[in-house]
């Protein structure tokens, strides 16, 4: 990589360390010295499986290792399901007596024992791109990656888009397939974008729909629920859908549907609408028309629900091939949508869609940026990918284990973002910055 892409790469990266700051009060600093004076020692970095995109994490770490002054001893599993090599690259961490492990896990619970032993010698671990135990989290130095649920947002978002722009009605869309991975990331992507869709397709269908929570991927993090203090995020933190807590919608305090505030047997009083005033009682009924429309709603969004169809998880790529081709039969069975969920998957899907002659009848997203993947855009059987910003991940990674190995302090989670990779910016500047970042 050349000075000028390279100093690119690390702008980008300090602008995430940045942003972490301002939300931590500050990343510490190294006990004496600048930034990097500390070095010296081994890092560990274990990732998935062989693919293009753990080839750019290593490349990252790799050119953090350079600049901070560690080794880097690089282990790379047979598959995302592979963590018995994983294992295996712990305890050799353990053995050769490494400062950090940075580690892309291949399991959610059965690394933690390994993990914990890790931990309990004075090694600092960092989490990239993939889920952990929960319970392990509270002895990570971090956790490195894009948030999943936003992915799956992004998807829906592009998906519908590609979707609209082939002529589709997402009033009137078919069904939906996702092809999922194996790994613990998948749940989240495919939430996200279930989600997104759903809501869209409501909209476009007239139903209303409760407004998306900014703050749910912070919640799922581990974080408060509800928006920063004196930020109100539609309703206050806490507050029911729709309306205030303890408060009904649309009806005067005092007058609630089932009991009257206070009363501990719930349901056991009823509101006498004789005591009420004309007002009142227009309330009341305009508060139990909401509450109708609400549950027609909530009806008509489970009906949308069942266009998503989820076949069994995929692994390999000849596994997502086929149950692929499973969905599709000869002529698309009525799919319109498919979204794929890395790159073992999106290449399946595609592989499928080529073989059975359906090129540009069926929307497809996927995961990644794998040379493959780009060509399957290229010939316009793929629409486009969520490209997850490998080399930041594996770069900043890296500089976050520096930052604990000299009793410095980081954010405990960073999401490095994603970014929409199609036919119409895949040769902008900046992409294939992403895509290549060792031919620059």
């Amino acid at each position: 990589m050349n000075k000028k892409k390279r100093s690119t790469f690390k702008s980008v990266a300090a602008g995430l360390l940045a942003a972490a700051m301002l939300v931590t009060g500050g990343c510490g600093k190294s006990p004496t010295g600048p930034p990097g004076s500390q070095g010296g020692g081994t890092i560990a970095v274990i990732t998935k499986q062989q693919l293009s995109f753990w080839d750019d994490v290593k490349k990252g770490a790799q050119d953090a290792c350079d600049e901070f002054g560690y080794d880097m001893v690089y282990t790379v599993a047979d598959g995302d399901n592979d963590y018995v090599t994983q294992i295996a690259a712990i305890n050799d961490a353990i053995n050769q007596k490494a400062k950090a492990i940075v580690i892309a896990p291949n399991s959610e619970k059965d690394l933690n024992e390994a993990l914990t032993k890790a931990v309990d010698k004075g090694i600092k671990v960092v989490v990239i791109n993939s889920e952990i135990d929960s319970s392990m989290y509270s002895m990570l130095a971090s956790r490195i990656g894009s948030s999943e649920s936003d992915g799956g947002t992004v998807a829906a978002k592009n998906a519908i888009a590609a979707y609209k722009n082939k002529g589709g009605d997402l009033a009137n869309v078919g069904k939906i397939g996702i092809i999922g991975h194996t790994a613990g990331t998948a749940e989240n992507r495919i939430n996200g974008f279930i989600t997104r869709m759903t809501n869209k397709i409501a909209e476009a269908n007239g139903i209303e729909v409760p407004e998306e929570n900014p703050y749910a991927a912070l919640a799922a993090a581990g974080g408060q629920g509800g928006p920063p203090a004196g930020v109100q995020g539609g309703a206050a933190a806490g507050a029911q859908t729709g309306a205030a807590a303890g408060a009904q919608s649309g009806a005067p305090a005092g007058a609630q549907t089932g009991a009257p505030a206070g009363n501990d047997n719930a349901g056991a009083a009823q509101v006498n609408e004789e005591d009420l005033t004309e007002l009142e009682k227009a309330e009341l009924v305009v508060a139990k028309h909401e509450e109708e429309v609400k549950a027609e709603g909530e009806r008509k969004l489970a009906q949308i629900k069942k266009n998503f169809v989820q076949p069994e998880r995929c692994a390999r790529v000849d596994e997502a091939k086929e149950e692929t081709k499973k969905l599709l039969g000869t002529d698309g069975n009525g799919f319109s949508i498919l979204f794929a969920t890395n790159t073992n998957t999106t290449l399946g899907v595609c592989a499928a869609v080529e073989e059975l002659g359906l090129t540009g009848k069926i929307t497809i997203v996927g995961y990644n940026s794998d040379e493959e993947e780009l060509a399957y855009i290229r010939r316009g059987v793929l629409d486009g990918v969520i490209l997850q910003n490998p080399y930041i991940i594996g770069y900043v990674g890296v500089r976050y284990a520096k930052q604990h190995i000299n009793g410095g302090g980081t954010a405990p989670t960073l999401d490095t973002g994603v970014t929409y990779v199609n036919a119409g910016n895949m040769n902008d500047d900046y992409i294939q910055l992403l895509l290549y970042p060792d031919k620059y």
